[in-house]
């Protein structure tokens, strides 16, 4: 059989590289190509072929990609980046017209839903499902009124933040003075679940929606933070979490993944963030045995029946390494298509 060319965007993030780690390890035949926005990324460098791909926000990048896919006859584009999430949905019927390329991504609505902290929470409450109260402050008077009314410890986020960036716990008045201006788009968000970052409170988890309209998993793992990023992860299944996530599965319809973050504590688990994209954990779950990817292309590109796999159990641990370019300076153009060296440092 011919091999598939693959294009994963976003090659630089964590949720890229987890995309091309969970395709490197599947049984399919792939030319998997490697893109992002920044020459210098590492997962670049891994691959024998790599490309730039412009900005979303680009003028001219629907055109631009359009013409990248035809270029390179790409089968399947996986997005890694999520700032080009909502640009693929909304453009995906006429990229997919123009390029034959098939596209992985969620309807617009859902996406919109899970892109945005305050509108998961109304999603939540209005289908009658455990929620973290949530609060959009128009001003810093506003945000003192509204902490007056909540249980300390609460929490100041991006509405639209993603990877823990822009969070800031405020434990009283002070903290909300120090961090209430860092925050774009801020809302405040109390503490759902048992407080504290140890392997007990948190999970991330994983819903796969095939092609056929059949739910695969959940996937469910335990994690500690680090770094904005799942850090210890423990898989098991984790009963208990379970009929939350599939009463949130039939009422937000999805395309390959779902992601739901949750944290378990007195009043049981209590969802709190979603993301309709693939997770920075993909590449763990492939190990596990849920390979989102592959599963994706042999449900919406194959047309093939995806049975529920067997998930191991165990433990991931993440640490940090390096891609090294001997010889090369920041401004070369012998960049791209070449494969940087790793270290075997164990």
């Amino acid at each position: 059989m011919k091999k598939l060319n693959v294009l994963v965007t976003g090659a630089g993030s964590g949720v890229g590289q987890s995309i091309l780690k969970s395709l490197k390890i599947s049984n399919l035949k792939l030319n998997i190509i490697a893109s992002d926005i920044e020459p210098f990324n590492a997962a670049l460098f891994r691959y024998h072929k790599s490309i730039l791909i412009p900005r979303v926000e680009n003028k001219n990048s629907l055109y631009e990609f359009i013409r990248l896919l035809k270029k390179n006859r790409i089968n399947i584009l996986f997005i890694g980046s999520e700032y080009e999430v909502e640009f693929f949905s909304k453009n995906k019927d006429i990229i997919e017209k123009k390029t034959n390329s098939l596209i992985c991504v969620s309807p617009i609505k859902t996406i919109k839903i899970a892109g945005d902290k305050y509108l998961t929470f109304k999603f939540l409450k209005d289908n009658n499902l455990p929620f973290a109260k949530t609060y959009i402050p128009k001003n810093l008077n506003d945000a003192k009124e509204i902490i007056k009314k909540c249980k300390l410890p609460v929490f100041i986020k991006d509405r639209h933040g993603t990877s823990s960036r822009n969070i800031f716990l405020i434990k009283n008045k002070k903290d909300l003075m120090k961090y209430y201006e860092l925050v774009p788009n801020s809302i405040i968000q109390e503490y759902a679940g048992n407080q504290g970052n140890d392997l007990k409170n948190e999970y991330t988890c994983s819903l796969f929606f095939s092609k056929d309209s059949k739910l695969i998993g959940p996937f469910i793992a335990r994690r500690v933070l680090k770094y904005g990023t799942s850090w210890s992860i423990e898989v098991k299944k984790f009963k208990k979490i379970k009929p939350i996530l599939l009463k949130i599965a039939k009422l937000l319809p999805s395309v390959g993944s779902l992601n739901i973050q949750l944290r378990d504590g007195k009043k049981g688990p209590i969802p709190f963030e979603f993301n309709a994209r693939f997770s920075g954990t993909t590449s763990i779950r492939s190990h596990f045995g849920f390979n989102e990817p592959e599963m994706f292309i042999n449900s919406y590109y194959f047309n093939k029946k995806i049975k529920n796999p067997k998930v191991k159990k165990g433990v991931a641990l993440r640490y940090i390494d390096e891609i090294f370019l001997n010889g090369i300076q920041q401004n070369s153009k012998k960049l791209l298509n070449r494969k940087g060296n790793k270290r075997d440092w164990f």
